[in-house]
């Protein structure tokens, strides 16, 4: 809609813009339970109620709790990071292009998140810290581009990092010791 003013105040039009947005609560809601849950159940489908089939090369074991525990507040962290991103209002074309990047990196970092514990609990440790190599690098891509979005996203999306670093750490030991 365009508003003209006529008394020669204002010399250009103003430009309104109006959008329908989701509200932040469904929004929130639908980011971080679709993520969880999607997420979850790809990666406790993988076998991650099981054993490692050789864990005496592990450095030291990870309690039980702990392990299952880890994906669902990986997940959490992506989602909420999501939620941020996407809550941010994007009007150029150079923030268009870095919320589509945001989604391309967001989503890839989702599925290596969601599909590294399949190689962790079939007894892979180089495909499992290869894969946990590439989640990492991932992580630090979208940690940049989320922080370009919203420094929310990007604070969050650099817990989600340390900790994927960590467990890339971790893997590499199991691999390569």
């Amino acid at each position: 809609m365009f508003l003209r003013h006529t008394n020669g105040t204002m010399e250009n039009s103003v430009v309104y813009k109006s959008e329908k947005r989701m509200s932040g609560v469904a929004l929130f809601l639908v980011c971080v339970l679709t993520t969880v849950g999607i997420g979850l159940a790809i990666s406790y489908c993988s076998g991650i109620f099981g054993r490692v089939a050789n864990p005496s090369r592990l450095p030291f074991i990870i309690p039980k709790w702990l392990v299952i525990a880890t994906p669902p507040i990986l997940f959490l962290h992506l989602g909420v990071s999501l939620f941020f991103v996407l809550r941010e209002n994007v009007y150029t074309d150079n923030g268009r292009m870095t919320r589509n990047w945001t989604w391309a990196f967001w989503i890839t970092l989702f599925i290596a998140t969601a599909i590294t514990p399949f190689f962790i609990y079939h007894n892979m440790p180089i495909a499992a810290y290869i894969m946990s190599s590439i989640t990492t690098a991932l992580a630090i891509g979208t940690t940049i581009l989320s922080y370009r979005q919203s420094g929310g996203a990007g604070v969050v999306m650099t817990v989600f990092f340390i900790v994927v670093a960590l467990i890339m750490v971790y893997l590499g030991y199991w691999a390569f010791a």
